[in-house]
């Protein structure tokens, strides 16, 4: 836990680094945990520091809602903001996870009535959804909060009128934009509000969520939703256009009769060429009349920004960098200023002409590696100075634009989002997404302690936990701004750029790595029983006996109590783990999809999928197969709903797939390939989570309706169903096809027999790419080989983990080998020090045996100590300035071998006997079995109605809750509050009904 010793010589530490000291060199060898420091400085789980309020004379405080005195119910994910014509009023909009909070006293979830969208009044539905605006009164130049309004859905757009009197507000997968007009001292609802009439049903408080591009081709199956991103208005007031996120058009709309007047489409079904996709902002010119003269939107996937004649419709396409995202026109309009999220630069186009006619870097000199996210921007008075954030560095990068070049940087809040400029251009307001999230030892509910440790009904779901920041920071002098600028190189760790001693000895030693990658585990959770390590044993769930290896493995090699994911969810942990950061796209989206939009527009376009596509596969194929043709493509064999063109992903890093050997950036395997290592993947990057039916008879079986669906097999190649639909062009001849990824019906031991069955005909490569997700749990009710609770799931992951580790400890290869075990994320469990402290093993004859190293580690750092033992260079900044895990090495090997663990209840009754047949081995250590509360039948009904298929496509408080009753029982009290209609009163009627269908008494039932 953090003491204030600890807290003291950390912030020493920070306070000498502002006097010339090297502080992200200690930082990264430091003991202490991540969180919050004195002051508002805070170390975070990507192992950056945070000084939002180090600029002299600046002020830094959360979105505060006052909802609840502990803050927990404030607002995250702040976006955007606009300052109003006059200068005198600040909007703050928010775009992410602000759901599922409960009166701290009552423990109920605070709810809000939905709007009409006719008549602007409330309406009988209620929802616990709540992103916010925020108004403020700059007025006098410090930030006094006039009101919050609540909005259930937005996605990133925020525009004034011209004339101050109302403003408008992406509903994002409302399909509709909210208008709000000034009456006396306050904005009120302005109806009709615009819809926009993708989604059906669209007059309704929520409407259908079924507007996206794919809704009226043969391919509906599988449409997404409407989005509507970025606006913007016409000087006169009488114009708006819209970017339509989902449906790659924008609608243009008279604000006056609140109409579509036309919706231009940039992309259709069927069409070839890959064009204005993904369109997220909006810049509208106006004629020096006022009226809409050229409207400007930033396509994400196509890297390019699309000029549109508002009157004639003719398009005009300009390339600019890569991920393109907010954009802002000069003064005069004679300049477009274009942040390109993934290449570090901004882009200034020649409105006049619509070409780009400068690219302003803002890299720092001869830096060759990206990951600033730049992600808005904002104009001084005079036009002399350019705003940028920086997501990726916590910074305002501040550009001469005499010069071009960056002229400094200003520290911020954990990934600002937006920056406004006062109207006296004397003071900048940032807000921020996210903050640090502290114990959440009640997450889930699990357990006794964890429950007790929560007496106001807090929401410690890791998402929940982060709040957005507003930061008031007046404009630093030549001076100030060159202090503050190395102190964001000190913060993002620049001065750790320098060859480790112990990894370039190990380089010579170390020439394969394994990396592994499970799912969603906190270290307490399954580890916080260890008799060594900073564990808290009355918030594990998974002790020894269901997870034997896991524990053994902490004991035999090094026990890493200090480590963290550095990402919250799925979406956000697949990118850290595999490219050591994420993208805009990635950050503005994965909170929405994750909290309030719920899979209803957006999708999971995190694991090389983009709206449900496989984007490596083809669009159609002579030999139609879910494994070699894309689901449009099974779906409509014509080509007619085909879309995506190209395997450009839009949410991937830049140089994905560049494998030329000076390229930069990309995955793992990118670099390793370019470096010309070989590479074997086993699960990543494989789209598993297509929809499918099986039959009910045998969920083996596909049901001959569905042509998508891939059967399961526990001997796959013998059978000869290949497994893997691949979504990344240069891992598709590295993929062992008959290795299943991401399905909770499957058996992870059954995945490791394939895995040795492709390592014998294969051989080792230098990088191989492994993934086991069993222990995400789920698919009860479908699981196959009677792997049909959490407890079987956890032990048929943990006995896979231990197999692959004997395997290899027992191959010649062993002595020049490290293998790397994380999970993508911690959000599905307890922690007492930190929501983000989770497992990670370094499994190699070079770790120090029975040890605990308690080095403040992450997931970037597992990725930099990869790349520097196999000698293949780095991706982005934030792994090239992360330190190495060398605290953990040593130059004495072990070459003891593993032997595996069976978990005793993979010997059950319950579980397929063919499964493990180390179970009638009397030889073969094998652990007590451990009591298992609920069967099969209770878990499937009390999640019958979840998806399972991909990753999180379900509440995961709702399914954390179903966890804690399943497995420790309802009599821990759990407060009754749900944001779904009460889910005790649910869970207590499917249990009844499953008592009465299996004729049990309730007594029994328990068993």
């Amino acid at each position: 836990m953090t003491t204030k010793k600890n807290l003291g010589s950390l912030l020493s530490i920070l306070l000498a680094g502002t006097l010339g000291v090297n502080t992200q060199a200690v930082f990264a060898r430091t003991t202490s945990p991540v969180g919050n420091l004195d002051g508002d400085a805070a170390l975070l789980p990507t192992g950056q520091v945070i000084t939002p309020s180090a600029t002299p004379g600046s002020t830094f405080a959360p979105l505060k809602t006052d909802l609840r005195k502990d803050g927990n119910a404030d607002a995250a994910e702040a976006v955007t903001t606009a300052l109003s014509p006059d200068g005198k009023t600040l909007l703050v909009l928010t775009s992410g996870y602000n759901q599922n909070f409960k009166d701290e006293n009552t423990g109920n979830t605070f709810t809000y009535a939905v709007l009409d969208p006719t008549t602007g009044k409330a309406s009988s539905v209620k929802t616990a959804k709540a992103e916010w605006v925020f108004v403020y009164d700059v007025s006098n130049g410090k930030l006094v909060k006039r009101q919050q309004i609540n909005i259930p859905n937005t996605y990133n757009g925020l525009t004034w009128s011209q004339d101050g009197q109302r403003f408008y507000v992406s509903g994002g997968i409302d399909d509709r934009i909210y208008v709000y007009s000034l009456s006396g001292n306050q904005y009120v609802p302005d109806a009709p509000f615009i819809l926009l009439g993708h989604n059906s049903n669209q007059t309704s408080p929520f409407p259908n969520y079924d507007g996206g591009l794919l809704k009226d081709t043969p391919a509906k199956a599988v449409a997404t939703g409407a989005v509507v991103a970025g606006l913007a208005v016409s000087k006169d007031g009488k114009t708006l256009v819209a970017a339509n996120f989902e449906n790659d058009s924008i609608s243009i709309v008279d604000t006056t009769t609140r109409q579509v007047i036309k919706e231009i489409k940039f992309f259709e079904p069927g069409d070839k060429i890959a064009t204005g996709e993904f369109p997220f902002d909006v810049a509208l010119k106006s004629t020096n009349y006022g009226l809409a003269d050229t409207a400007y939107i930033s396509s994400q996937r196509d890297n390019e920004v699309l000029a549109v004649d508002v009157n004639s419709g003719k398009i005009t396409r300009i390339p600019v960098g890569s991920q393109p995202n907010k954009m802002l026109l000069s003064t005069d309009q004679n300049q477009l200023y274009v942040a390109n999220g993934n290449s570090d630069s901004i882009s200034v186009i020649d409105t006049n002409a619509n070409k780009v006619v400068q690219t302003i870097s803002l890299s720092r000199p001869g830096d060759k590696y990206k990951g600033a996210n730049p992600n808005s921007l904002a104009l001084n008075s005079n036009n002399s100075q350019l705003y940028v954030t920086l997501g990726g560095e916590n910074a305002v990068a501040v550009v001469d634009l005499k010069s071009k070049k960056v002229a400094g940087r200003i520290p911020t809040g954990w990934y600002p989002n937006s920056v406004s400029v006062s109207a006296d251009g004397k003071k900048l307001y940032v807000v921020n997404a996210k903050s640090t999230s502290g114990p959440n030892p009640s997450n889930s509910r699990t357990t006794a302690a964890g429950t007790a440790r929560n007496t106001n009904f807090r929401n410690e779901y890791n998402w929940a936990l982060e709040k957005a920041g507003i930061a008031a920071i007046p404009v630093p002098n030549g001076g100030t701004l060159a202090t503050l600028s190395t102190q964001v190189d000190k913060n993002n760790g620049f001065s750790n750029r320098r060859p480790d001693r112990t990894m370039q000895y190990l380089q010579g030693k170390i020439k394969h790595v394994i990396y592994i990658i499970k799912e969603n585990r906190t270290y307490d959770q399954v580890l916080g029983d260890l008799p060594v390590g900073n564990g808290d044993p009355a918030l594990t769930l998974f002790p020894q006996n269901i997870s034997p290896n896991h524990h053994q493995l902490a004991l035999d090699f090094a026990t890493f109590d200090n480590f963290y994911d550095s990402g919250e969810s799925s979406g956000v942990g697949w990118n850290w783990s595999t490219y050591a950061r994420t993208t805009d796209y990635t950050e503005k989206s994965q909170s929405v999809l994750y909290g309030n939009a719920g899979f209803n527009g957006l999708t999971y376009d995190y694991e090389g999928t983009n709206r449900n596509i496989s984007l490596a596969l083809p669009q159609t194929s002579a030999n139609t197969s879910p494994v070699n043709t894309r689901l449009t493509g099974i779906l409509d064999p014509s080509g007619q709903s085909s879309i995506l063109p190209g395997d450009r992903d839009v949410d991937a890093p830049e140089g994905d797939g560049e494998l030329e050997p000076n390229a930069i950036g990309g995955y793992l395997w990118d670099a390793a390939l370019r470096a010309g290592k070989t590479v074997r993947n086993y699960g990543f990057f494989v789209d598993n989570g297509i929809p499918y039916t099986s039959s009910q008879s045998d969920p083996t079986k596909p049901d001959p309706k569905n042509p998508a669906y891939i059967p399961v097999s526990a001997t796959p190649y013998a059978d000869k169903i290949p497994q893997a639909p691949i979504t990344k062009t240069a891992l598709l001849d590295k993929t062992d096809l008959y290795f299943r990824s991401f399905d909770q019906n499957n058996s992870d031991v059954y995945l490791i027999n394939e895995w040795e069955r492709d390592l014998a005909q294969n051989g080792m490569p230098n990088l191989m790419l492994v993934r086991l997700s069993h222990d995400h749990f789920g698919s009860f009710g479908t699981a196959l080989f009677g792997l049909n609770t959490p407890e079987l799931q956890m032990a048929d992951n943990d006995y896979a983990v231990g197999r692959l580790v004997e395997k290899i400890s027992h191959m010649p290869e062993w002595k020049e080998t490290a293998i790397f075990i994380i999970e993508d994320d911690s959000q599905n469990g307890p922690d007492h020090v930190d929501s983000h402290r989770s497992l990670a093993y370094v499994i190699s004859p070079y770790i120090k045996r029975n040890t605990v190293v308690s080095t403040n580690y992450n997931t970037i750092s597992i990725l930099r100590t990869m790349e520097d033992l196999l000698n293949i260079g780095y991706l982005a900044i934030t792994d090239a300035n992360a330190e190495p895990m060398s605290d953990a090495f040593t130059r004495t090997p072990d070459f003891t071998p593993y032997t595996a663990i069976v978990p005793g209840n993979l010997c059950g009754n319950t579980v397929d006997a063919k499964l493990v047949p180390a179970c009638q081995d009397q030889n073969v250590k094998k652990t007590a079995v451990v009591p298992i509360l609920h069967a099969k039948n209770w878990w499937a009904d009390m999640t019958k109605d979840f998806d399972f298929i991909g990753e999180d496509k379900l509440d995961p408080e709702e399914f954390n809750e179903i966890l804690w009753a399943g497995i420790k029982g309802d009599e821990i009290p759990y407060p009754e509050n749900r944001s779904r209609a009460n889910l005790r009163q649910n869970r207590a009627q499917l249990l009844k009904r499953w008592q009465l269908s299996e004729n049990l008494r309730p007594t029994q039932a328990q068993k």
